[in-house]
């Protein structure tokens, strides 16, 4: 497995990976491609020239595939994507928060796999918080199935309140050293 910066090209490999995965869990906010193809491509072009405003990464990995003439291998297959901001505030704070817009992972993946890709990310997002300065980190989910999710952030000492799971930057940094 190795992770890069998402390319603004691979917009869509992203999004067509995972929308038949995570698109029906958009709900009553009515899921569009052409608006997340969008915001996607233009936050990954903006990272390329500014990389303290988004954070947007995937995991690619070689996946070999037994087949009836024989196993297939794709390279470069893409395993998990994520994508982090800045600039949020609760009403009431003037910390500044570092927002999850998504943790996607491929889900026919092994369970371990899918548990490492997940920790990967969260290494990432508190990674890249520390490094622009920023003290809180938040990673929430929209996923009805969400509690397993939520448990590996708990069990890295993120407080959890329901979807949402926080941590002080400078905390999280303790679990990575």
């Amino acid at each position: 497995m190795k992770w890069e910066l998402l390319d603004p090209h691979e917009a869509g490999r992203v999004i067509d990976l995972f929308e038949s995965i995570y698109g029906q869990e958009a709900g009553i906010l009515e899921y569009s491609r052409n608006f997340l193809l969008r915001n996607l491509t233009v936050a990954s072009t903006l990272q390329m020239f500014d990389k303290s405003k988004e954070f947007i990464a995937v995991c690619k990995g070689n996946l070999e595939v037994p087949t009836r003439a024989g196993n297939v291998t794709y390279t470069d297959r893409i395993l998990g994507a994520c994508w982090f901001d800045r600039g949020g505030y609760a009403s009431y704070s003037t910390r500044e928060i570092s927002n999850a817009k998504f943790h996607h992972v491929d889900l026919t993946l092994p369970t371990t796999t899918r548990v490492r890709i997940i920790n990967q990310m969260i290494d990432q997002h508190i990674l890249w918080a520390h490094n622009w300065g920023i003290p809180v980190v938040c990673s929430t989910s929209v996923r009805k199935e969400h509690d397993g999710f939520i448990r590996i952030h708990e069990k890295r000492g993120f407080t959890v309140h329901g979807s949402f799971a926080w941590i002080d930057t400078e905390e999280g940094m303790k679990w990575i050293r």
